[in-house]
């Protein structure tokens, strides 16, 4: 019988008994495999078979279904049935017909259907409808192979969110759940009973209060201090059975619990919202789940992807606590000699679920107990990913406050993991750090303009902003118990000893004894009023996932039977939306959490001596550099420079210097005299004293330097400083370093900023004040400014020139001389410069006499001057010219500076003291690294004692740059007044301790 006289049967036969034969007959011969159902579609057998949907009679249905479903494996087939309206029928079968079989064909069909891309559009408006039918098929049913169908098509359906959201309304999520439980149990294990600790005999149980919630609650409040005694009693306090749950025996069995985990994939991609998960946490575990995280199990990696996207869902914390997912997390981390070694996304899976979880004070207890702090350090050192080393450092963040675990991980190596991280985020040219290094900057900023001084912000130990999660009256569900507290105190500063250099022969000296046996409860107040608008709060944060990880991607082949239900966990990437896929970056970068952990452990109180090394040092104040001081990096540097056992380091580094640099710098200038204001409490102190006199006592050459130039930049005390200078010898030493041409510059230059700021800022050397004068508009600068040579023949200045000057010197400065050197040879004529012969006599006394009696510069009409040059008799002639009232008031542009020395020469020769008070002005106004020298040369040849002192303070306190005052340093040694020079510098600092200090 062919298809066609088939189908006539079906459609005139009214026997019921005709009727289920043939369509028996239909499902076992021809409706078996592709070709077959692509030739009962095209005979027309789709439309009939939905009709016979209707007949009320369960066989005729059963075998009916059984045919749609295997037609429905075809994309034609299936358009063409829900062309026919095949859904609604389907619906109402699921609601009204309890035989399991007939619901497990209907089931079957509806995930065919969804799995077509022309029919699935069909079914989105019954979902309503759909999904509490299922959900009452899998609450009610007790036929495994139903159960399996009725999963099946709840896992094709949920990846509509209209679906999960019928579907979790319909409490599909806690029958899954339930069912999942109930079919992994293991109803052999031996339950043995928890142990009753009477914890209201030691900690004092309150009234009426969960004695099991009191315990959690007083044993996290001692995880900060004693780690080892919190595990302690949660390890008495557990409640863990061994192989309570085991794979069923049943391939039936076995068959529903992998198909509830291709559900639990996809469910756990959502978020499912408080109501979804307060019901289930009370009645169910995701302990089936951790079962299949095993070595040898085959859907390992399907279970870790189901715990890590849970992890993103806040109010699924307490059941993946409960259900100690970090504890198998920890050790798949730890396995060695793995037969299946952890894949790349496994090991991410891992990390995530660790790092959700360890934000709870219980589940860092076992991470702690485990054993997994030394390898997950391992891995941040070990890993060339920046997003997992990230995810790594947020668990160890979580650890902030656990003194013995910081002391563990820093035993381990965190500093140096942590200075590498910080100094590849500075300086790598990578976009993702570019791009987070703009973003800090400019997150920088805005914080610096909305920051208060609030009594939060300006407290040393910031307190951690965290977020609030349910609990559900579970004892151990506060993910978020972080605390802060004080784990260390400052260190007390001593005295100034006033016989710091006594017993010189004195050999038995130790470092490891110090004053700072003494602690304060008290923080010091170093850096209270400098830096209270930096300190921000610590934004420790309770760890996210980095990613939402990605489901799985690959496309399997279409398989050969296409009347099979049965799918692998592969196809279940085909069902995932796109948006599912994409990535969420942490709620706090990685630099932050950097930024926390160095403050954290700088306020630890057995400081790791790594803190002190160049490396650490170095980077940190980069950072400050790039950041600014408003911030974190800035506080752990002050702990580290208030701590006394790093001072010998930090000094023989040069750290001192770097932290100079910060105070030229006008953002950080006022962060860089803090720093080293903390220094100066160290330095001060006797401890200080004592480390100080050893390096610079020392064989040790180069820390001999280091500790002269840190002396001159930190010791504040006038008497102090002059101990340091004097009977140790360090003003001596920072002289040699700027005369040693060929020692290493960046001595020299360290040299040449120490005393500059010594001077500046200690002593308190300064110029004398030249007063402001205004710009006169008749008076102008005239031609005694400009370089260029006069004409030939006498130079007239005033008008009505009736005598002139005859200068013997070559007019060309010595600028100009090289320019000239073809006329070195040759005898050069005398110059003459014209004056006005009235306007000089009214200006001075002494031209009064000289020109107007029986001298002979008044006979002859002319005054012959020998050890002057045209410039300066021209500037000279300028000022005469100009009236008194303009010469107070004018305020002309540079000139030559030996021009202006003359005409301040001349003016005290002829007794001009208006004029000499003005051009000392001048002199003063005008002094430089290129004149100083010139300057004091004069002074001394002149017994000139104001400009002298002048001279020696601008070289001290100028703020020149390193390498002019090294070179005028320099130059001077080959002055024929170097003696005196090295001379008045030493007695201008040691006068000005003296008359402070003593």
């Amino acid at each position: 019988m062919n298809v066609s006289s088939m189908l006539n049967v079906l459609k005139s036969s009214t026997d019921k008994t005709v009727i289920y034969k043939c369509l028996v007959k239909l499902r076992t011969d021809l409706v078996k495999d592709k070709d077959g159902i692509v030739l009962f579609r095209v005979a027309g057998g789709v439309p009939m078979i939905v009709r016979l949907l209707g007949r009320l009679n369960e066989k005729i249905m059963e075998v009916s279904l059984s045919i749609l479903g295997n037609c429905c494996t075809d994309e034609e087939a299936c358009k063409e049935a829900v062309e026919c309206k095949v859904v609604a029928p389907l619906i109402t079968i699921l609601k009204t017909i309890p035989n399991p079989v007939i619901q497990c064909r209907t089931c079957r069909m509806l995930g065919n259907l969804a799995k077509s891309k022309a029919a699935s559009p069909f079914l989105s408006p019954h979902y309503a409808a759909i999904a509490p039918a299922i959900c009452h098929i899998i609450d009610t049913t007790s036929a495994v192979q139903t159960r399996i169908m009725a999963f099946r098509v709840c896992r094709i359906l949920l990846v509509s969110s209209q679906f999960l959201k019928h579907f979790v309304a319909a409490n599909g999520f806690l029958q899954l759940m339930s069912i999942f439980t109930a079919v992994m149990k293991n109803n052999e294990a031996s339950k043995t009973p928890t142990q009753d600790f009477e914890v209201s005999a030691i900690m004092g149980l309150k009234k009426n209060q969960h004695r099991e919630k009191y315990f959690e609650e007083v044993a996290r409040n001692l995880e900060g201090v004693r780690s080892d005694i919190f595990d302690y009693q949660m390890l008495k306090n557990s409640s863990r059975i061994v192989n309570e749950y085991i794979l069923p025996k049943e391939s039936d069995a076995i068959e529903l619990a992998y198909e509830i985990l291709k559900c639990l994939l996809l469910l756990s991609a959502h978020q499912l919202g408080m109501r979804t998960w307060e019901p289930l946490s009370r009645t169910s575990s995701f302990a089936p789940i951790v079962y299949f995280v095993k070595e040898e199990s085959d859907q390992r990696a399907h279970a870790l992807k189901i715990l890590s996207n849970f992890c993103k869902d806040p109010c699924a914390f307490y059941m993946l606590s409960n259900a100690d997912a970090i504890v198998v997390a920890c050790e798949l981390l730890m396995a060695v000699n793995m037969a299946k070694p952890l894949t790349e996304s496994e090991s991410r899976h891992c990390i995530n679920i660790i790092s959700t979880l360890s934000a709870d004070a219980c589940s860092r207890s076992k991470i702690r107990r485990c054993g997994a702090l030394r390898k997950l350090v391992a891995m941040i050192r070990e890993s060339n990913s920046q997003s997992e080393r990230s995810l790594l450092f947020h668990i160890l963040n979580n650890f902030q406050y656990d003194n013995l675990s910081m002391g563990f991980m820093l035993y381990e190596g965190l500093v140096p993991v942590l200075v590498r991280e910080l100094n590849d985020y500075l300086t790598s040219d990578d976009e993702h750090h570019k791009r987070r290094r703009e973003e800090r900057l400019q997150g920088g900023k805005k914080r610096k303009l909305v920051e208060s001084a609030t009594p939060e912000t300006m407290s040393k130990f910031s307190k951690t902003q965290t977020q609030v999660t349910l609990d559900f009256e579970s004892p151990s569900s506060s993910p978020y118990s972080n605390r802060t507290t004080s784990p260390c105190s400052s260190r007390s500063m001593s005295p100034v000893s006033s016989k710091l250099f006594n017993n010189d022969d004195e050999e038995d000296y130790s470092p490891a004894c110090s004053d700072d046996d003494e602690e304060d409860d008290e923080p010091t107040d170093v850096d209270t009023n400098t830096r209270e608008h930096r300190i921000t709060a610590n934004r420790a944060q309770p760890a996210n996932v980095l990613d939402i990880l990605k489901l799985i991607d690959e496309n399997s082949d279409t398989i050969d039977d296409p009347l099979s239900d049965k799918e692998d966990f592969d196809e279940i990437s085909l069902d995932v939306p796109a948006k599912l896929a994409q990535t969420r970056s942490l709620s706090g970068d990685g630099i932050d959490v950097i930024e926390n952990l160095f403050y954290r452990i700088t306020l630890m109180i057995n400081k790791r001596p790594e803190l002190g090394k160049p490396e650490t040092l170095d980077t940190l104040i980069k950072a400050i550099n790039m950041f600014g001081a408003n911030n974190n990096f800035a506080n752990s540097l002050t702990n580290i420079l208030l701590e006394s056992q790093f001072f010998a380091q930090i000094i023989k580094q040069g750290v001192v210097h770097q932290l100079y640099q910060l105070t030229k710098v006008e953002e950080t200038r006022k962060d860089g005299f803090a720093f080293l204001e903390t220094l100066t409490n160290v330095g001060e102190s006797n401890y200080g004293k004592e480390e100080l006199v050893r390096l610079l006592r020392c064989d040790d050459i180069n820390a001999q330097r280091r500790a002269a130039i840190s002396v001159a930049y930190i010791i504040k005390s006038h008497r102090l400083l002059y101990q340091f200078l004097y009977d140790g010898n360090a003003l001596t030493l920072l002289f040699e370093l700027l005369l040693r041409k060929k020692l290493e510059p960046d001595y020299a230059s360290e040299a040449a900023d120490a005393l500059t700021a010594m001077s500046r800022f200690t002593l308190g050397i300064t110029l004398p004040e030249v007063e402001a004068t205004e710009n006169s508009e008749d008076c102008s600068v005239r031609a005694w400014c400009d370089d260029t040579k006069p004409d030939v023949g006498p130079i007239l200045l005033h008008t009505d020139c009736d005598m002139h000057f005859v200068v013997h010197e070559d007019f060309t400065t010595p600028s100009e001389a090289s320019d000239n050197e073809s006329t070195t040879g040759m005898e050069k004529e005398p110059v003459k410069v014209g004056f006005n012969k009235q306007m000089l006599c009214d200006s001075s006394e002494v031209f009064n006499k000289m020109l107007n009696s029986d001298f002979r510069e008044g006979q002859e009409g002319q005054i012959q001057l020998q050890e002057y040059t045209v410039s300066g008799l021209r500037y000279f002639l300028h000022l005469v010219g100009c009236q008194a009232e303009c010469i107070a008031s004018q305020s002309p542009t540079s000139p030559k500076y030996a021009a202006l020395l003359e005409a301040f020469e001349m003016s005290r020769v002829y007794i001009m003291p208006e004029m000499e008070t003005l051009l000392q002005q001048y002199l003063i106004k005008f002094l430089d690294a290129h004149n100083c020298l010139r300057l004091l040369e004069w002074a001394l040849k002149n017994y000139h004692a104001e400009l002298t002192e002048t001279a020696i303070n601008f070289y001290l306190c100028a703020p020149l740059p390193a390498q002019d005052k090294i070179t005028l340093f320099r130059d001077a040694e080959d002055s024929t007044f170097a003696t005196e020079w090295f001379q008045l510098l030493s007695d201008a600092v040691y006068e000005r301790c003296r008359s402070v200090g003593y």
